[in-house]
């Protein structure tokens, strides 16, 4: 009996021992560990882009020129697809006469397409609609970003 006795005295110490160290380990903080093997993940970096959003009012019926013509123009052999070059996040003012001191009635964004019927003496271009775009910011060859 004398063996059981100490059996069981032994176990209750162990598990008292057991206890003592779970209750002060709780109370310690982790240290960080440093990793010294190699990583066998790799990181991967996906570039983000946005893009502004546009807020385009209801338009309906066509838009009139009422501007009188002061100007002289040459009509083209055929229409010309040109596209707005300006800077991202800028715009093409379209206006109702050849030169910025005519209001202005819409605008092209970067790569934004107009068909053009003839051009001024001036460096503007007429507008299949009757309007006008400056050279200067339009290209034949479509814009790439």
């Amino acid at each position: 009996m004398n063996s059981k006795m100490t059996a069981a005295k032994i176990s209750a110490g162990l598990l008292i021992g057991v206890m003592a160290l779970s209750v002060v380990a709780c109370g310690k903080k982790n240290k960080p560990t440093i990793d010294t093997a190699p990583s066998t993940s790799e990181i991967t970096t996906v570039p983000t882009t946005t893009a502004p959003t546009t807020s385009l009012s209801l338009w309906t019926g066509p838009l009139t020129n009422d501007q009188q013509v002061t100007w002289k123009e040459t009509t083209l052999d055929q229409q010309v697809t040109y596209y707005a070059k300006v800077t991202k996040g800028e715009f093409l003012n379209i206006r109702k006469g050849p030169g910025t001191e005519y209001s202005k009635v819409g605008t092209l964004s970067r790569g934004q397409s107009i068909v053009v019927v003839a051009r001024t003496s001036n460096g503007w271009y007429k507008t299949i609609d009757g309007f006008y775009a400056s050279e200067t910011y339009l290209q034949k060859k479509p814009v790439t970003a």
